[in-house]
């Protein structure tokens, strides 16, 4: 029986539109840390069938099924998109592959496509690959590639609380199994990335960051880094019906410089790329000094040091948290981030 807020996620859905099956969705190339080592990574998201608890539900925040194609993509139109993927890797010493779903399952991604997908990027000299998965598929049998790079397994934890997983997020997911994945991970010779949520659906400003810090320490001995993922506005989503009817607001950058600074002293890396962050759909703060800390939190990711910078509108996130204990949700009233300088509205 689908509860009510499984059905809020499924009806926020929609039919994905028509894609070309033999592209990929996009490919980039970024900085990185490889071994301590700055590095250019390459990056590919294969267009695939997508993320089967999407299909079954899904995750309040997550729109990345308006990528994938329904029914699923054939062997041959994957191959056909690695195909204009592999030059893009090649010289390229890290690469992430995204499917929008999970790497590691076979109903997705067929275990033949990636074991040639695995050894074409070891003969082109790709010392490490990054695929994401939910825990549920991370065994060693859909892991057994021979040729290889170094795998890492990007698991999305989003929250190590039980009830914000359930009814912020719709993740069925509990901690046993969530360690039992890093576990197999690492017993095939893997090591693990975590995505900690920052402010999902529900949760208000300060609740957001004591969430996502409590996630991180609770995760640290099990992974090898932890990625803070600023819920952003996605197509299609729970968060964006609640982000167009004012009902929740993208968190802060100081918020994410925050959860930086209280988990400093964790054993493992921990850092934040924000997506679409500095805009109104993602982690943003007045406009003014978002730039500075965005720039900041790409040269902590890059090994450098927590970011600072000075700016009026801090005043009014420490005002917001302190109203913690009475706000009951995500929203703010429009316009206070800027300090009203457009006008006062709600």
């Amino acid at each position: 029986m689908v509860d009510a807020f499984a059905e809020f996620v499924n009806n926020a859905k929609q039919e994905p539109p028509a894609h070309s099956l033999d592209q990929p969705v996009a490919t980039w190339t970024e900085r990185e840390l490889l071994d301590g080592e700055q590095v250019e990574a390459g990056v590919a998201i294969l267009r695939t069938r997508g993320c089967y608890w999407s299909i079954r539900e899904g995750c309040a925040m997550c729109g990345y099924f308006n990528d994938t194609v329904p029914g699923g993509v054939s062997t041959e139109a994957l191959l056909a998109q690695w195909a204009q993927v592999i030059p893009h890797l090649t010289g390229k010493r890290y690469a992430k592959i995204y499917t929008s779903g999970s790497f590691l399952d076979p109903t997705e991604v067929p275990l033949d496509f990636a074991i040639q997908a695995m050894a074409e990027m070891h003969a082109a000299g790709v010392e490490k690959v990054l695929v994401e998965s939910l825990p549920e598929f991370v065994h060693a049998r859909h892991m057994d590639y021979g040729a290889a790079p170094a795998l890492e397994v990007a698991i999305g934890l989003e929250s190590a609380t039980p009830l914000v997983l359930d009814k912020c997020v719709n993740k069925r997911m509990k901690w046993d199994g969530f360690m039992r994945s890093c576990a197999n991970a690492r017993d095939a010779g893997a090591s693990v990335k975590a995505y900690v949520l920052l402010k999902p659906p529900f949760l208000n400003e300060a609740q957001a960051i004591d969430d996502a810090v409590t996630s991180v320490e609770r995760a640290a001995p099990h992974v090898d880094k932890i990625s803070i993922n600023p819920v952003n506005v996605q197509r299609n989503t729970v968060v964006e019906r609640l982000w167009k009817r004012g009902e929740w607001s993208a968190p802060w950058l100081w918020s994410v410089a925050e959860v930086l600074r209280r988990t400093a002293d964790c054993d493992v890396r921990v850092y934040s790329d924000p997506t679409g962050g500095g805009t109104q759909r993602g982690a943003h703060n007045c406009g003014t000094c978002d730039q500075a800390l965005l720039d900041g939190l790409t040269t902590h990711r890059l090994g450098g040091e927590i970011p600072v910078a000075v700016c009026d509108c801090r005043g009014r996130w420490e005002a917001l948290l302190a109203q913690g204990e009475v706000r009951r949700d995500g929203a703010e009233p429009h316009g206070y981030r800027r300090g009203f300088r457009a006008g006062r509205g709600f």
